[in-house]
């Protein structure tokens, strides 16, 4: 833990630094490159979890750290300033075009890797071999990248593998969910249940190779209808001043799993919440399990593919029903209310004899495959 000295000479320098950046960069309305130094203050309404100052080293090619001052809210969880500082950090590295290694300057606590990181490395299992020379190496960060991330260990298994395949990098993956282009849940979506996640996350299909891009897009449109659910169901609702607004921090405890074997989701209530989006009135209590069947299907699709979808249903109920309170649900996209009135009654009578609920997400094929195609062509974008 830093000494008192040491974070008032971090503030020192974190004041120095702001003002020189608002004198070459704010002042004159420019924007500063990875190579000049930028200051960053991570929050959270009126809570403050980092003070960070960074830059792009050009000659070594990793990032300098020349402010790291990590707060730890007793709101929050343990080490949640650390996490935030750290995934920054990487993230920042990621972005810059760099090695992943991180180089902390003697700003910082004597020029050793801070305190509050080594804890959250410890936390991880990742063993860092260089804390008192003030620098992380490429590997460390890339096991650390992965552990913040979050991802499940057979996820982990499959991104070590296209790691090791060459199909794309572990730090593209991270940055992918720690960036906020997917997030947790749709990429693990998409890792375990593609045959080609690599294709997906890095945004490798062209318009023009059509069944290939098709292909990704479906997967994209798809991940992203399982999201909206996701969102729906951790959503935290507060009153402020008599109006109803989402709460940025707080959701609902819940754990997504994922069966890649059927493209199904498996949510676990750690509290009574309400299923939407179905016509009936039902809670999911706490520690209870349902199981979601996701298609992003448009109208024709549906009629078309439903004795397909049927099937699954059943196999996903002779999987998950030696637990009668298992709820099993079938959810589409909008586009069901465009299915003609005798289809739709057809559908919803052999889902009632199955004992599958039916959901419709408010959103439609058409809103899914536009944010898909947004969310591709940002990853287009970012460095592979």
């Amino acid at each position: 833990m830093p000494s008192t000295e040491q974070v008032i000479k971090g503030l020192e320098v974190f004041e120095a630094q702001v003002k020189a950046y608002d004198e070459k960069f704010r002042k004159k309305k420019i924007l500063p490159k990875n190579h000049d130094w930028r200051p960053y203050r991570w929050c959270s309404r009126d809570i403050v979890f980092a003070l960070l100052v960074v830059q792009q080293n050009r000659k070594g090619n990793y990032l300098d750290v020349d402010v790291c001052l990590i707060a730890q809210p007793p709101q929050y969880i343990e080490n949640s300033g650390a996490r935030v500082a750290l995934g920054f950090l990487l993230s920042e590295a990621y972005k810059c075009g760099g090695t992943m290694e991180l180089v902390f300057s003697k700003n910082i606590e004597g020029g050793r890797v801070p305190a509050y990181i080594c804890d959250l490395a410890i936390e991880m299992g990742v063993k860092l071999k260089h804390v008192f020379e003030g620098h992380i190496t490429p590997f460390e960060s890339r096991q650390l990248y992965l552990g913040l991330a979050g991802f499940s260990k057979m996820a982990q298994e499959k991104i070590m593998k296209m790691a090791v395949d060459k199909t794309i990098s572990s730090e593209r993956v991270c940055f992918m969910v720690m960036g906020g282009v997917w997030s947790l849940p749709e990429a693990e979506t998409i890792i375990l249940g593609s045959k080609h996640p690599e294709r997906v996350l890095q945004s490798a299909s062209e318009p023009d190779e059509r069944h290939l891009y098709l292909n990704d897009l479906l997967v994209a449109s798809t991940s992203i209808l399982g999201g909206v659910l996701d969102r729906k169901l951790l959503r935290t609702e507060l009153v402020e001043n008599g109006q109803i607004v989402e709460s940025e921090d707080e959701e609902f405890p819940l754990v997504i799993d994922f069966d890649p074997v059927h493209f199904a989701k498996i949510y676990r209530a750690e509290t009574d919440m309400i299923v939407p989006w179905i016509d009936e009135n039902k809670i999911l209590f706490s520690g209870q399990k349902m199981v979601v069947l996701i298609r992003a299907r448009s109208d024709s699709e549906i009629q078309k593919y439903f004795p397909k979808d049927l099937e699954s249903l059943k196999k996903l109920i002779a999987k998950y029903r030696k637990d009668a309170q298992i709820m099993i649900l079938y959810l589409l996209p909008r586009d069901f209310e465009d299915v003609s009135l005798t289809t739709q009654s057809q559908i919803i009578e052999q889902l009632k004899k199955a004992g599958v609920y039916l959901m419709i997400s408010p959103e439609n094929m058409a809103s899914l495959n536009k944010e898909a195609i947004r969310r591709l062509e940002t990853g287009r974008r970012t460095r592979q």
